[in-house]
């Protein structure tokens, strides 16, 4: 039973008989031999903005600082509408509900929709438009494919989970690719001063709307019903946190970035190779740090995932190019 229950009628909620019905597709995936686990694990693991974001240095660094930058900002819009369309529906997982799924994989957060058909088919699908290439949308179709069976499979999200994620992610994709240009001129045109003020209101906003859509549940607590799933704090707000302080982060580097030049991400593989291992060294400390070592509050989550989003766009580039093992862009130039 979900958290509304019963509505006024005395009926079962639609989504908790949607839900009932979902359940024997998903028992019977999990009959599948036992290879299979690994498998769908590795190929779940595409879905995630915590894959894309790990990945975005390397192609920051060494490869396309554009693409990168594109793909970052996609993957962290869509990562956001469904951390907040997860708290407003309040919706629970497979396992939760029923003990004869088998939780093959753990989440705390709400079920609906997917985060990672959300993120896999906003992310995919911005690779496949950039690539141009009409076999990259199949491609990107394919893998998307397998995310949402694999999620099925591990018993984390019933299959109207995955269609919301999928749709939600075509919606992302298609206000990125609309509204790209545009945004990024009015972005350009605004003084620094402005652009740092709008990167720290638009990812203090984020927090705001969720908590504001957590607000009508005050006092929620998970339903009887959903005892399988063991201690669970779903309404937990941390991933929003990370996503706002990257999000700050990412905006505020690359403005600075734009204003003091832009650089080569080329040069020979053990130069490129150099910039990962070092880049990545600071990383990891900077992560270490904020994640292990101080007080895990709300804001030091918030500057820790700002300050490791500031060293990705802006420090490690400026450290590499002092070091030689970059060059700075031959023109002044924005990333387009």
């Amino acid at each position: 039973m979900t958290a509304r229950g019963w509505d006024t009628m005395g009926r079962v909620d639609l989504l908790d008989e949607l839900h009932l019905a979902e359940l024997g597709p998903i028992i019977w995936l999990q009959q599948w031999p036992d290879w299979v686990l690994p498998v769908m694990e590795l190929v779940s693991a595409l879905g995630t903005d915590a894959f894309y974001l790990l990945c975005l240095p390397v192609l920051y660094w060494c490869v396309n600082p554009a693409l990168a930058l594109r793909l970052g900002l996609t993957v962290m819009v869509a990562g956001a509408m469904n951390a907040l369309a997860k708290l407003a529906w309040h919706q629970p997982r497979p396992y939760w509900i029923d003990a004869r799924v088998r939780p093959l994989s753990q989440e705390g957060a709400f079920g609906l929709p997917s985060g990672h058909a959300q993120s896999g088919t906003a992310g995919l699908g911005r690779l496949a438009a950039l690539s141009g290439r009409p076999w990259a949308w199949w491609a990107a179709g394919g893998l998307v494919g397998l995310v949402c069976l694999s999620r099925v499979y591990l018993g984390v999200h019933f299959l109207s989970d995955v269609v919301a994620g999928v749709v939600l992610g075509l919606v992302v994709l298609v206000l990125v690719m609309r509204l790209e240009r545009p945004v990024t001129a009015w972005w350009r045109r605004q003084a620094l001063w402005a652009q740092l003020a709008a990167s720290a209101a638009l990812s203090l906003a984020l927090i705001g709307a969720a908590a504001l859509i957590n607000a009508p549940y005050a006092g929620w607590s998970p339903p009887a019903a959903w005892s399988p799933a063991g201690a669970i704090d779903p309404e937990n707000l941390d991933r929003v946190v990370i996503l706002a302080g990257l999000l700050a982060g990412t905006l505020a580097g690359a403005s600075i970035m734009h204003r003091i030049g832009w650089f080569e991400a080329g040069g020979p593989p053990g130069m490129r190779v150099a910039r990962w291992l070092l880049g990545t060294l600071v990383a990891a400390a900077v992560f270490y740090v904020t994640r292990e070592q101080l007080p895990r509050t709300g804001a030091v989550l918030y500057a820790g995932y700002a300050l490791l989003a500031l060293w990705v766009q802006l420090g490690a580039p400026v450290l590499f190019i002092r070091l030689g093992l970059m060059s700075p862009a031959r023109r002044v130039r924005a990333v387009q």
